[in-house]
């Protein structure tokens, strides 16, 4: 950008009062190329976040207390892009503020406050992950939706506070047709801090003891489940009971996996010497997704952090570095194209956090396909259906695949594989595992 007007966290401007504001820097056909670009920004924004909202709002499955933070989140971006983008791509198009200072303190206090309740809200998500993956039993218990709705009134009541003191007078006067956050030394420490560098350090340390726990549960996870048989003993399996533990070998020769009882005994025939195989793949499904589904969570939250980092780590840097340049220092000049190119870098991930939803969260992706195909009619109906199928594989059934297997078979297939066979009395309902 030309000239020395911008917008946004950390910016300034010494623009003497003219009685006419200034001439556009850009030609025409200039002004409408970043009016094309910036307008398709706002709109796929707009589109994305409305459809996490939409989504939450008509699928029964996405209604639940962890997905309150999510919506609080979608309507942060949302309401970036409905209320700040539009003014900061005139501002940047006409590279002056048309439109008084009452106007201006009102939009810059929004910029403020939803970028900032956007990033709150990713920290509160990662707090979230945290005691759902390092205290489940007790955090269930607590994850209720008053607590939910005390965690975002918590988010918005703090944005507001970072906000709002420039309105009261914590600033520094700015010249004609011009719009930009006080350049205030004080308030800019205060208000990066608050609004990112805080909830960074948070989020960084969270996910770094999200991944230790989760990596320590599953080699645990990965001990426990691996077993071993020798030759001509016989093994028994059965069905899920309330009392059920941890997979392990008994003295007498019985396997016992998490869900067996006396009463559904299969005999477990093998063939050949002794072998190792995954205990694994003889439990039910539902119970073999539930590491796979924390996985996936804590994948998909570690994208956004990322994607977070990237946006606004660069701007938040310039930030904090240019009140200390002062207004006119030559020795640490930077450029308004430069910080208008970081601004938007910033406003862009606005865009992305619904978009890895979609890539990465099965939950999200399947509604967001239904409500853009006009298909919302039976949209719950038809996720049950997903959910059976993933859970319990196409069986012609669902009585048949909650039957016992009636006989499970260990074999050795020419590869030296392991195959073991579960049947449900049923030629349909045959089931292998290859190990």
């Amino acid at each position: 950008m030309v000239g020395n007007v911008t917008s946004g966290f950390g910016t300034n401007s010494t623009t003497p009062k003219p009685d006419l504001p200034p001439p556009s820097p850009y030609a025409l056909w200039v002004q409408v190329v970043i009016a094309v670009i910036i307008g398709c920004l706002i709109v796929a924004t707009v589109v994305g976040n409305s459809l996490v909202c939409i989504a939450v709002g008509i699928v029964k499955r996405l209604q639940s207390p962890s997905n309150f933070l999510i919506v609080s989140l979608a309507v942060a971006d949302l309401l970036v892009a409905l209320l700040v983008m539009p003014f900061a791509m005139l501002l940047d198009i006409k590279a002056s503020w048309l439109m008084g200072d009452v106007v201006c303190d009102v939009w810059t206090s929004l910029d403020v406050m939803l970028c900032t309740a956007s990033i709150l809200n990713l920290c509160m998500i990662s707090v979230d992950r945290y005691f759902v993956i390092t205290r489940p039993f007790q955090y269930a218990m607590k994850r209720t939706p008053k607590r939910m709705s005390i965690m975002i009134a918590i988010v918005w009541i703090a944005s507001a506070l970072i906000s709002i003191p420039p309105v009261f007078g914590w600033k520094a006067e700015r010249g004609p047709y011009t719009c930009y956050i006080s350049q205030d030394l004080g308030y800019q420490i205060y208000a990066t801090l608050g609004a990112f560098y805080l909830p960074l350090t948070v989020m960084i340390v969270v996910y770094f003891k999200i991944w230790r726990v989760s990596s320590r549960i599953a080699k645990a996870e990965n001990r426990s489940k691996v077993g071993s048989f020798d030759k001509g003993a016989e093994f028994q399996v059965g069905r899920q009971s309330k009392d059920s533990g941890d997979s392990h070998v008994l003295p007498n020769g019985t396997l016992s996996v998490p869900g067996t009882t006396e009463e559904d005994e299969i005999p477990l025939k093998k063939q050949n010497s002794r072998r190792h195989f995954n205990i694994k793949s003889l439990l039910p499904k539902p119970q073999r997704m539930n590491h796979s589904m924390e996985s996936k969570a804590t994948k998909t939250l570690g994208i956004i952090m990322g994607g977070f980092t990237l946006c606004w780590l660069p701007f938040f840097i310039l930030a904090l570095v240019r009140p200390f340049c002062g207004a006119n220092s030559e020795f640490c000049h930077i450029p308004d194209w430069l910080t208008s190119a970081l601004m938007w870098l910033g406003y862009s991930n606005s865009f992305f956090n619904p978009v890895i939803y979609a890539r990465f969260n099965r939950d999200f992706r399947t509604p967001f396909k239904e409500i853009l195909c006009f298909r919302c009619k039976g949209i719950n109906t038809r996720m049950r259906s997903e959910s059976y199928v993933e859970q319990y594989g196409k069986d012609p059934s669902y009585k048949d695949s909650l039957k016992p297997p009636t006989e499970t078979v260990v074999q050795y297939n020419s590869h030296g594989q392991t195959v073991v066979t579960l049947g449900n009395g049923s030629a349909n309902g045959q089931r292998e595992s290859k190990i």
